[in-house]
């Protein structure tokens, strides 16, 4: 009997999980059809003399179609610029490109000097 039993929960189990994956299989694909295509255009740009930091990027993106560019000073003193492209299924495919700075200059770290003092506790026996 226990055995009649488990086996007809185990199978009305099998069935409920195969109702739910259909209904979200088919739910899932209804609701691809309903979003609107991705169009948008970002850009920034950081210059912070203080810490040396130079970067930036710029995107676009039209429906499947995402292209953009970013750069950054390499602490050797070289601009590197990676440009890219994903279009549909093609997967991302990106372009390196490297060039000296002339009379680029690393930002040097500043030096603080720090005095010592003696410390008196204020003990008195």
């Amino acid at each position: 009997m226990y055995k009649i039993v488990l086996v007809a929960f185990a199978l009305f189990g099998a069935i409920a999980a195969q109702h739910y994956y259909q209904q979200g299989h088919q739910q899932g694909h209804h609701e691809e059809e309903h979003y609107a295509p991705a169009h948008y255009e970002y850009a920034y740009d950081v210059h912070d003399d203080h810490t040396g930091d130079v970067h930036g990027q710029k995107e676009s993106r039209k429906d499947h179609t995402t292209q953009g560019e970013y750069y950054l000073i390499d602490a050797d003193g070289h601009k590197r610029t990676v440009t890219y492209h994903v279009d549909g299924k093609s997967g991302f495919i990106a372009q390196v490109h490297r060039e000296p700075i002339k009379g680029y200059q690393a930002p040097q770290p500043q030096v603080h000097k720090v005095l010592a003092v003696p410390v008196s506790h204020g003990y008195h026996h």
